[in-house]
């Protein structure tokens, strides 16, 4: 007899089936994680994201797989919390400052024009002012944080886009600009006399261009991804807060992995945190001459300090109302170096 004629048709659709079987086992064993950015593809964020993925699925040897839904595809922040609360979503790497929906005080870390430098802000966020929030979050909302809360760095510092030029304080009033909703930003914002306007910030762009708002604050370095720079030319730097990517993860899916695979994507929010700073700190070495060549008209030497000075009114309103939380000034100064 034949081999040909041992593996038969029947014997092959068996063989098939099997194969068929194994695959779809292997495939099913995959957690696959959703992460949800309100980032292109092409930011420095986007590729860090990318980057993360890449690794989670090398380190966890494809135990997880992570699909990336950029440019707020899954909806706009609250949204998005909501979905990472309740874990449709795994992972929504942004600011921590979002978190106060959940937990109030979060909106004190990113405080507007509170912190000295970049440095002060991340013994702050490893504080145990910071990190109490953070517990609290997690037992209100089933959200913790992936790795270093504070590891990927938002861009070397922040600016105000406008549509005209800013040269002292007397500009700011009257000033429509974009902003989140985050009751202290807007408020302080408005103490420094700007009008706000609460706009998604994929939505941002459309909004300048309509004249809807005058301008805008970014990160420096998501400014060009953005293309910010084409519909207000006028590039302020503000120093305004420090910012980082935290990576915010619904609980229960990272507790439902195995040590090893927890171990694994901690070790990849580091590399990947490592490598999108790398890109940061290559584009901010570029980053005027850049701005210039697209057209951008830089203003890098605005009176911060009397920003500084304006907003501090506004926080000792805040301290004699006793609306402040306990001990944050303590943490703050406690938090800055020499």
């Amino acid at each position: 007899m034949k081999l040909k004629d041992i593996f038969s048709p029947l014997a092959r659709s068996v063989t098939a089936a099997a194969l068929t079987t194994t695959l779809i086992a292997g495939a099913a064993h995959a957690d696959v994680w959703r992460l949800s950015s309100m980032m292109p593809e092409d930011s420095f964020e986007g590729m860090a994201f990318t980057r993360f993925a890449e690794l989670a699925e090398e380190y966890t040897e494809g135990r997880v797989e992570v699909r990336i839904y950029p440019n707020e595809q899954l909806g706009k922040i609250d949204t998005v919390l909501d979905q990472l609360r309740d874990g449709t979503i795994q992972l929504a790497p942004t600011q921590v400052g979002f978190l106060s929906q959940y937990v109030p005080e979060f909106v004190y870390t990113s405080a507007p024009f509170l912190f000295s430098d970049y440095e002060q802000w991340t013994n702050f966020m490893h504080g145990d002012l910071v990190q109490g929030w953070v517990d609290q979050v997690e037992e209100t909302a089933n959200i913790a944080i992936l790795g270093d809360i504070s590891a990927l760095r938002r861009g070397s510092f922040r600016v105000m886009l406008t549509t005209d030029p800013m040269e002292g304080m007397s500009d700011l009033d009257g000033l429509t600009i974009r902003q989140y909703q985050d009751e202290l930003v807007v408020n302080s914002w408005s103490h420094l006399g700007a009008e706000v306007r609460i706009i998604p910030w994929t939505d941002t762009y459309d909004a300048v261009n309509r004249g809807i708002v005058d301008g805008l604050t970014s990160p420096a370095e998501l400014v060009e991804a953005n293309r910010f720079y084409e519909v207000a030319p006028h590039i302020t730097r503000t120093n305004e807060f420090p910012q980082a990517v935290t990576f915010m993860m619904n609980a229960d899916a990272f507790a439902a992995l195995s040590p090893e695979d927890q171990e694994a994507l901690e070790r990849a929010q580091m590399e990947a945190s490592e490598y999108g700073v790398s890109l940061v700190d290559e584009q901010s070495l570029v980053w005027e001459a850049r701005m210039e060549e697209l057209g951008a008209i830089l203003n890098m030497d605005f009176p911060i300090d009397e920003m500084v000075a304006k907003v501090a009114e506004y926080y000792d309103e805040l301290a004699a109302t006793g609306e402040l939380p306990a001990g944050l000034m303590d943490a703050v100064a406690a938090a800055q170096t020499e």
